[in-house]
């Protein structure tokens, strides 16, 4: 735990001098950047799956619909990009609490392929509604955001915004973790009606968690489309909720710093697999399947473990 605590002193740090040793190299500033979005994400589907038990496929259609909320408001209302930040991560807590009380009384598998239609379902949406979203064409020339004159229009800039936003995620993240309610999701996960018994309001929780896991994933989707100028369904696809998934269970589901080791693991190794294209998939299905097996808490938990196995050997 206290491994845990310091590296959740170091992460802003690291945050903030990076850019002294990268900001020269702009690939190198746009992983970054990246790996802060799929943080970002991550850090709600934790909450939800990884300490709460609920296997959810969500993220993609969240990460979609606060994207376009963002883009739309920004080009076709005029709404500061900001603001329109704010509105994506509103409007996805709002729906995702909605669709909280009736997905959840699901469980496992059923979940999943529920979350999963809710995705499918928006991205048709996306792509029928052209005349308002584009359609399969999408909508190009996204504003940067901006807080009055200054404008998040460089990479160096953008990695800022971004990682400013993740850090925040993080604190709340790990808030919840430390909480009572981390405690209650941790109980639930393991036995629903145990839980219920010790006088936790299951529904409540659960419902909590998938709001906050709606809202970084739309703030999130918001953040890489005005980015990279452009917005497509493509983009938000069920791909894209699988891609998290494997992140998690590659860096470890149940701990926040599993989720940004997975978060740098998987934007990193298709840069260093872009010799192999053709063979990544299935480096990828190995290393997913090889964490599952071997490593149930993930890379994170498995350097932990061994981190706290050499400390006994020193101090015996």
């Amino acid at each position: 735990m206290n491994s845990y605590r310091k590296a959740g002193w170091l992460l802003p740090v690291v945050a903030i001098i990076l850019p002294l040793f990268i900001g020269g190299l702009p690939s190198a500033l746009n992983l970054a950047i990246l790996v802060g979005i799929y943080f970002t994400v991550c850090i709600g589907l934790t909450l939800i799956f990884g300490i709460g038990g609920q296997l959810s496929l969500a993220p993609a259609a969240f990460y979609g619909l606060g994207a376009y909320t963002s883009a739309l408001l920004s080009t076709r209302l005029g709404v500061p990009v900001l603001l329109g930040f704010v509105a994506a991560g509103v409007l996805c807590g709002v729906i995702g609490w909605l669709l909280a009380r009736p997905l959840l009384r699901l469980r496992a598998v059923y979940l999943a392929i529920a979350t999963l239609a809710f995705g499918d379902i928006l991205n048709t949406l996306i792509r029928a509604n052209s005349e308002i979203t584009g359609g399969s064409s999408g909508i190009v020339n996204l504003p940067s955001p901006a807080l009055g004159s200054f404008e998040f229009n460089t990479p160096l800039r953008y990695y800022f915004l971004v990682w400013a936003i993740a850090l925040f995620a993080l604190w709340i993240g790990n808030n919840i973790v430390k909480s009572r309610i981390g405690i209650g999701l941790r109980g639930l996960a393991e036995s629903e009606i145990g839980a219920a018994s010790c006088g936790i309001d299951v529904a409540r929780y659960k419902a909590w968690m998938f709001t906050i896991g709606a809202i970084l994933p739309g703030v999130a989707g918001g953040l890489l489309v005005h980015y990279l100028g452009f917005i497509s369904p493509d983009s938000f696809t069920t791909q894209f909720s699988i891609l998290i998934v494997m992140i998690l269970a590659v860096g470890g589901r149940d701990s926040l710093l599993g989720a940004l080791t997975g978060a740098i693991l998987v934007t990193v190794l298709p840069i260093m697999l872009a010799s192999y294209e053709k063979y990544s998939p299935v480096i990828f299905a190995v290393l997913f399947l090889g964490s599952v097996m071997f490593m149930p808490k993930g890379l994170a938990g498995a350097a932990m473990a061994a981190m706290s196995k050499w400390r006994r050997s020193r101090n015996d």
